[in-house]
């Protein structure tokens, strides 16, 4: 997916609408100096609502030209998604990759950490190296379900192609399961029981009719599913990504495995840099970052780097939580089966120590 059309810049140096962002930034650095620092930061968050201001910015920052017609994509209301109580329906993903990160030679390379990348949105350092050297790993049981499934936002839906067409219940999703991410997770658990992993996947819309306390009602059926099953070891909540432009168009996280069109996956890893309590959040991450290792290796570019955030989006109810985003809504329900597919023949050789 190209994230970025690099132009020819104008001769003469940077372009009009570049150089003017340049100006207003060492302005605002001179006032903000002499005194005017709550002027400055209440300008500063205006600005920050501009699109166009920050098109411009990105540009000038990239060596791109910032005319309207340059691509330049960010996720949906990615602010709004720093909240988990979110009154209208956003992404937890804030991060979308430069697509040249998924080019790295991950199955030459000597050192395991040079194969996994974390963007770090916390204020907690990440070692890479030491995450994937405490080898967390965690073994399916012989005695009930080892797995649990879940869908905060059960309605999050994919393009509508030939092969599973539908109407929306609204833009970018449906209660309709034979649609939506629950038919994702049907597949997750398909692909895990015929590998002998017993699972529980919880088929509830959380997110439908209203949006807001999803994660609340969410929480209480994974509290509820581990009390009743305390044999379950992994808790995976499963979701898809929303990447759109500023003209609305939906775009697809794509690669090819053996000729396959394929979505490609992102785990979101939880921490209490939010406030809130979660002890066990960097065990989640040295789990998350074995398992990113382990489909990098077999899948080159089926993996978004790891994204580690403030917020702990009910990861803190089990070690071995971990939230997996399944695509974006550009993508199709067959480019996100293929990808659960792999993720979860990936999985079951793990909790089956193959």
């Amino acid at each position: 997916m190209k994230r970025y059309r690099k132009r020819r810049r104008r001769q003469g140096g940077i372009g009009l609408s570049a150089a003017a962002a340049l100006c207003l930034a060492v302005s605002l650095l001179l006032f903000a100096r002499a005194g005017g620092e709550v002027a400055v930061q209440e300008l500063l968050d205006d600005l920050a609502r501009s699109s166009g201001f920050v098109t411009r910015a990105v540009a000038l920052e990239l060596g791109l030209s910032a005319d309207a017609d340059t691509a330049v994509f960010a996720p949906r209301t990615a602010a709004a998604a720093r909240s988990e109580d979110a009154a209208d329906p956003v992404s937890e993903s804030t991060y979308i990759p430069l697509e040249s990160e998924n080019d790295a030679p991950v199955l030459s390379a000597a050192d395991k950490a040079a194969t996994v990348t974390v963007n770090n949105e916390t204020s907690y350092p990440v070692d890479v190296a030491a995450c994937l050297s405490a080898k967390t790993a965690i073994r399916a049981g012989d005695d009930g379900p080892q797995v649990l499934i879940v869908h905060t936002h059960g309605s999050e839906s994919y393009t509508p192609d030939a092969a599973f067409p539908y109407t929306p219940t609204e833009t970018e999703r449906t209660t309709d399961t034979r649609y939506n991410v629950v038919r994702v997770g049907d597949e997750l658990k398909s692909v895990l029981e015929q590998n002998g992993i017993a699972v529980i996947h919880v088929r509830d819309i959380f997110d439908s009719p209203t949006y807001s306390g999803s994660y609340d009602r969410s929480l209480a059926a994974i509290e509820q599913a581990l009390a009743t099953y305390p044999s379950i070891r992994v808790v995976i909540d499963v979701h898809r990504d929303s990447i759109l432009t500023d003209d609305g168009r939906a775009y697809k996280t794509l690669c090819t495995v053996d000729g396959t069109d394929t979505a490609q996956l992102m785990f979101v890893v939880g921490t209490d840099d939010g406030g809130l309590h979660h002890p066990d959040w960097q065990q989640n991450l040295n789990y998350v970052t074995g398992l990113q290792y382990r489909l990098n290796r077999s899948y080159p570019g089926l993996m978004r780097p790891v994204n580690l955030r403030t917020q702990r989006f009910n990861q803190h109810a089990s070690p071995g939580s971990m939230l997996l985003e399944v695509g974006s809504s550009g993508n199709t329900m067959t480019e996100a089966r293929a990808a659960v597919r792999l993720f979860g023949q990936t999985l079951a050789d793990d909790l089956n120590g193959a």
